[in-house]
């Protein structure tokens, strides 16, 4: 508070939000300065553009200097100049027959003044929704444009879509019953009018609603959307409009909707989306085209039902149950996308509610109620539930960059449950050198639970005493005759020595008398950092000498991109190792010769001419 006050004092107004790393710039104490400056200037001229009605010129250039303000020095204005930008942009971007590029710069540069959700409330700042309905239709449904008589920006549509779902949490209480008004007349399901009504009222629709306020916001439609979703099971066009509004709606909503009748429900459309072969016949387990919908909707729905002890993860549970083997490495199919998508979304999107129930800063928009929060026991329950999938995930034919994905964030939740059995299938595919494969996954994936390893003293502390066995058996994968396993070698240990520092601490259990036997066994196992260095050092000279090229002469596109990119793994990896070292062991063994002896790879302009 005293800082706060302190630059309150110094630019005269409270900022909104700055860019905290302005402050270590050099020439700090003249930032202030140039940022007051260059505000006042910026205020002045577009309000006077604005006046004088030179819009696509004077309007859009001090339109670009706002943008061009913003990302210097952040949101570095008041509150007032905040809401007072907002609206001055708003009555731009709407106004009757605007040139279509001056409304995308526009566009996006409201959508940056609107994005940070927390810095203005809905009593601050209220927006009408309609002027936007008008410019999206009358830009989505052109009868000029067709004919190639309208020429609009590429990214015309997805900006005024952008802009909508950072105006919509602002727009007045009673607009629910005006959409409904507007739209509801379009929803026949048997109708192609269908289709533009759903897709307005999931992009229009606010969420965000104090308890007070519901009968006015969702209580006007939920039930009539929900039974009309529950009514068609041939997974019609439009059906992903509806599941897109209802997760956003559970997702806003944590502990102020009753969900149970609809678990089974929803769980059950989840699996037709992938489309499965099922029985002796290879039937489909879908009707339709499942194809149409995304998994993530139904992620964050599910998500966002959790909670208060209900039915879902008991659902979760039989649904990776019946998936397991789908995710077998020898099975292989259409339905392999969306199943990886599933394992590598699932576990982010529910470490994402916990951030939000445990660690986020409240906002002025209603916060979840302890009865619906996460506790340590379901966290526990879902990391389970998911653990033997994933881990079976990483051989798959499609690569280990899904299941690395989902390992770093179960790992985040409960790195005890998630570490020991991965360690415990990477140890012997290091010790084999006949499984490339398996040895590839087992690394990318090591390399994704890193951090959780080394951090969880709480959760997992004896994952520090494994670093130095892993960076060790690592060595042999420095081999110039596997390019790619010489880059995940490479990324492994780059990834471990910069989170721990190489300094021989095996002399602290005779000075230190405070040490618990697991601190004094790692201490001890710190002595063979310089054996490693050593041996790390020896294996990139040899890489180096049997890389070598005959007749290059420095011409670099020479280079196949294999041996490119090891290269500058290589350069990286090594000087990791040459920063983290303490000054013993750097100067161990005299890495570098004196001048007077230069080496024979002196004179090489790049590492595969040495």
């Amino acid at each position: 508070m005293e800082e706060s006050s302190d630059r309150e004092l110094i630019l005269g107004f409270k900022p909104q939000k700055e860019i905290i790393y302005n402050k270590l710039l050099p020439y700090k104490d003249d930032v202030d300065l140039d940022s007051n400056a260059d505000l006042a200037e910026i205020k002045c001229q577009l309000g006077r553009a604005v006046q004088l009605r030179d819009i696509k010129v004077g309007a859009g250039h001090w339109s670009s200097q706002l943008s061009r303000y913003i990302r210097l020095y952040g949101l570095k204005f008041s509150k007032e100049d905040h809401v007072h930008f907002i609206h001055l942009l708003y009555e731009l971007v709407v106004l009757p027959d605007l040139e279509l590029s001056v409304v995308n710069k526009v566009a996006n540069i409201l959508s940056t003044l609107l994005k940070k959700k927390k810095l203005l409330t809905r009593a601050d700042l209220t927006l009408q929704w309609r002027p936007l309905y008008k410019l999206l239709d009358g830009v989505t449904y052109s009868t000029y444009q067709q004919h190639g008589l309208l020429l609009e920006p590429a990214n015309i549509v997805a900006a005024l879509e952008a802009l909508v779902r950072n105006c919509r949490c602002y727009f007045p209480l009673e607009c629910t019953q005006e959409m409904l008004d507007e739209w509801r007349p379009l929803l026949c399901p048997f109708d192609v009018t269908v289709i533009k009504g759903l897709q307005y009222l999931e992009l229009f629709l606010p969420t965000h609603h104090d308890p007070e306020h519901m009968d006015k916001g969702f209580r006007l439609w939920f039930q009539e959307l929900i039974d009309m979703w529950d009514s068609f099971h041939n997974s019609p066009s439009w059906e992903k409009f509806l599941v897109s509004l209802m997760a956003r709606l559970a997702h806003n909503n944590i502990g102020y909707i009753d969900w149970t009748p609809y678990v089974s429900k929803v769980f059950t459309r989840l699996l037709r989306l992938f489309n499965l072969p099922v029985g002796s016949s290879r039937g489909q387990v879908s009707i339709g085209n499942p194809m149409k919908v995304d998994v993530q909707p139904f992620i964050t729905w599910i998500v966002s039902m959790m909670g208060n002890e209900t039915i879902v993860q008991e659902h979760i549970d039989q649904l990776f149950k019946a998936l397991h083997n789908f995710y077998h490495p020898s099975n292989l199919g259409q339905w392999n996308i969306k199943l990886s998508s599933l394992l590598m979304n699932f576990p982010k999107v529910f470490v994402r509610r916990i951030n939000r129930e445990r660690y986020r800063k409240p906002m002025w928009m209603k916060p979840i109620p302890d009865s619906h929060k996460l506790t340590d026991a379901e966290i526990t329950r879902f990391v389970e539930a998911m653990k033997s999938t994933v881990l079976m995930n990483m051989f798959s034919k499609y690569g280990s960059q899904d299941s690395s994905i989902a390992l770093r964030h179960l790992s985040t939740m409960r790195p005890e449950l998630i570490v020991p059995p991965l360690l415990e299938m990477m140890y012997p595919a290091m010790e084999t050198l006949i499984e490339p494969h398996r040895l590839i996954a087992c690394m990318n994936c090591v390399v994704s639970v890193a951090r959780s390893m080394l951090n969880s003293g709480k959760w997992y502390p004896e994952g520090r005493l494994h670093v130095l066995p892993l960076l060790n058996l690592s060595l042999p994968g420095i081999d110039p005759n596997d390019f790619k396993k010489c880059l995940v070698t490479f990324q492994m240990i780059s990834t471990f020595i910069s989170l721990v520092p190489i300094v021989d601490c095996s002399e602290a259990i005779h000075v230190r008398s405070d040490l618990t036997e697991e601190e004094k066994e790692l201490c001890s196992a710190t002595a063979q950092f310089e054996d490693f260095v050593l041996q790390f050092v020896d294996r990139v000279f040899a890489l180096v000498e049997n890389s070598a090229q005959e007749h290059v002469h420095g011409n670099q596109e020479a280079l196949n991109p294999e041996q490119l990119i090891v290269e500058k793994a290589l350069a990286s990896c090594f000087t990791s190792v040459l920063q983290q070292c303490s000054t013993p062991i750097f100067m161990v063994g005299e890495l570098f010769p004196s001048p007077a002896s230069p080496p024979y790879y002196s004179s090489a302009p790049h590492l595969y001419s040495w």
